[in-house]
């Protein structure tokens, strides 16, 4: 049974969540989960389960939707990360 794939809409709510921007690489996504999760991680910080929680299901969430297909050799997109910064420019700061 395969996982879906997260939308581009479902994508950028978790990026907000973070805190970061549109075109955030995985290595900036996993940097800033990690950092995020030293200071509000339950056992660092007693009662911030609350605050933990929208921020591991961001994160889950991105790592599935840059996560390659099984048996998908080479990405959608020149670096295979599944982002296509040609595709976002179109967009522009309007989302």
């Amino acid at each position: 049974m395969s996982e879906r794939v997260p939308s581009e809409r479902e994508r950028v709510e978790a990026l907000r969540t973070l805190g970061l921007p549109r075109g955030a690489r995985p290595d900036q996504i996993r940097r800033t989960y990690l950092r995020l999760a030293r200071e509000l991680h339950p056992d660092v910080n007693p009662g911030g389960a609350a605050d933990f929680r929208p921020i591991a299901a961001a994160y889950e969430l991105l790592r599935r939707f840059h996560r390659r297909p099984a048996g998908q050799t080479t990405g959608p997109t020149r670096d295979g990360s599944g982002f296509d910064p040609d595709w976002w420019r179109a967009f522009g700061d309007r989302i």
